[in-house]
């Protein structure tokens, strides 16, 4: 399991002990839990931007799905990103599959086939 987050102090340590390390009680929940801790890059303000649309638009329909997987399967699955191809309706799981390079999907699909 992953985390995004920026630099704020909320989620980093802002100073160093004297091994050199900074270690933030956030940072000690989420190794606490097997959690990895990704932080979005310094002046790269679309990153979080994008994870600021998806927690609105899950705020905005919450209400429409049972469960956050039902959510998701939808976000990522079925509805289009203005920031894809839009007017091609493009969803993020056919974006990421138009951007694999062919040996990752043949290799994928040998793989599969063959263990049956």
């Amino acid at each position: 399991m992953e985390i995004l987050t920026d630099h704020g102090t909320q989620f980093t340590a802002s100073k160093q002990d004297k091994k050199g390390e900074a270690r933030h009680s956030f940072e000690e929940f989420l190794r606490s839990r097997g959690i990895r801790h990704i932080l979005a890059r310094v002046k790269h303000p679309q990153t979080n931007g994008k994870i600021e649309r998806f927690f609105g638009t899950l705020e905005q329909k919450h209400g429409f799905f049972d469960s956050l997987n039902e959510f998701v399967m939808w976000y990522n699955q079925i509805k289009p990103h203005m920031s894809l191809d839009f007017e091609a309706a493009e969803t993020p799981a056919e974006a990421f599959n138009r951007k694999l390079p062919p040996e990752r999907i043949l290799g994928y699909t040998s793989r599969r086939w063959n263990s049956v």
